[in-house]
């Protein structure tokens, strides 16, 4: 059963819809990660179910109790937004006591301290209690931030992007103490970002939102293996799925460039049907050599990651991108060769986007 419910929500700001009639569904205990580009509707859908944006239509219920019309502080949610929002005068310490002090809790100041102390040791801060936030990293003020918004322990916790300013190892570090901190204390999350491995680290589902509308909410494994739509395999992965605009020809898929692929569904479909195909760039066989049934591309742009490298390949029309080991000797403009796996081709509609057909997968999965 689901702790928090939205159903139908829409908001428009002006002439602009930024929310398309959103449904979400959040079980206690769970991280759920909204996951979109900048200006899918991740921050109005936090703000619409924190009651600091009115919906237009649609309704929000919290644990059986419909919320909609309710105020902010009559809601048991708490937001944190990546730019803190602390208190500049007071230490790290008054900022996070700050909502127990409120009128509407007026905690005991010893009951204040061992909360204080608690959570500053799980999100580990509580050597920074005194400072000042002029005197805070960046990172610092965002787990001061978050530790004011837990405090009260609220029923759900909506997070805004909270990590999207940190440098990589920062947020990193974050990332898994975000997640140790919630398995300790059992919060509920929304996790709003536009960054997958992120959102895929700390999240137990993904709700995929663009253009103000959800495309799909799974486990990253379901979504990997059941991709609704080429939108959903744009967003997911590291790297993205890589699309290829095909046609059907006697029963195959034509690739300009590549030839002719004898993808699962395509003997089903009338000869002409313009399609994607979609593959996982793990899927994808590369050499820096030539080979049997291997198709060459020219390396368009390298990425070193310490242990590895991204490489984005060109051929004609087309690119992909794939993250090789340093074993894999190219360079940026060099020739590579790489087959596309056939078995394993995911089927999209080039219309709508939307997956024609599940592929059949191979028995090794």
């Amino acid at each position: 059963m689901s702790l928090l419910s939205a159903r139908g929500l829409t908001k428009s700001f002006r002439s602009t819809a930024a929310l398309r009639s959103i449904d979400l569904d959040v079980a206690e205990g769970e991280v759920l990660a909204l996951l979109g580009p900048t200006g899918a509707g991740k921050s109005t859908t936090l703000r619409c179910l924190a009651g600091l944006e009115k919906p237009d239509s649609g309704r929000i219920v919290l644990d059986g109790h419909d919320i909609t019309e309710a105020r902010p502080r009559d809601r048991d949610v708490a937001v944190v937004f990546e730019g803190y929002n602390l208190l500049p005068t007071l230490s790290a310490y008054d900022n996070i006591a700050f909502p127990l002090r409120s009128p509407a809790y007026r905690e005991r100041e010893s009951e204040i301290r061992q909360r204080v102390t608690r959570i500053s040791e799980d999100l580990r801060i509580d050597h920074l209690l005194e400072r000042h936030v002029s005197q805070l990293s960046g990172g610092e003020r965002q787990r001061v931030a978050i530790a004011r918004a837990l405090i009260r322990r609220p029923r759900v916790l909506l997070l805004d992007e909270p990590l999207s300013a940190l440098d990589l190892k920062l947020r990193e570090a974050l990332q898994h103490e975000l997640k140790e901190m919630q398995r300790k204390e059992g919060a509920t999350v929304i996790y709003a970002s536009h960054d997958f491995p992120s959102a895929a680290q700390i999240a137990n589902r993904l709700a995929l939102i663009q253009d103000g509308r959800i495309l799909q909410t799974a486990p990253l494994a379901q979504l990997l293996a059941e991709p609704a739509s080429a939108s959903v395999g744009k967003l997911i992965g590291s790297p993205a799925m890589a699309l290829f605009e095909a046609r059907v020809l006697a029963g195959k898929a034509a690739i300009e460039n590549y030839g002719l692929i004898d993808a699962p569904g395509c003997p089903e479909l009338t000869a002409g049907t313009e399609l994607r195909l979609g593959f996982w760039p793990e899927d994808i066989a590369i050499s820096a050599t030539p080979g049997s049934n291997l198709v060459e591309g020219r390396v368009y742009a390298t990425d070193f990651r310490g242990r590895d490298r991204a490489l984005e390949v060109h051929f004609g029309e087309h690119r992909f991108r794939k993250v090789v080991d340093l074993t894999v000797d190219c360079q940026q403009d060099d020739p590579i060769w790489f087959q596309l796996p056939a078995e394993r081709a995911y089927l999209f509609d080039r219309r709508d986007g939307k997956r024609m057909r599940l592929a059949r997968r191979v028995a090794s999965e």
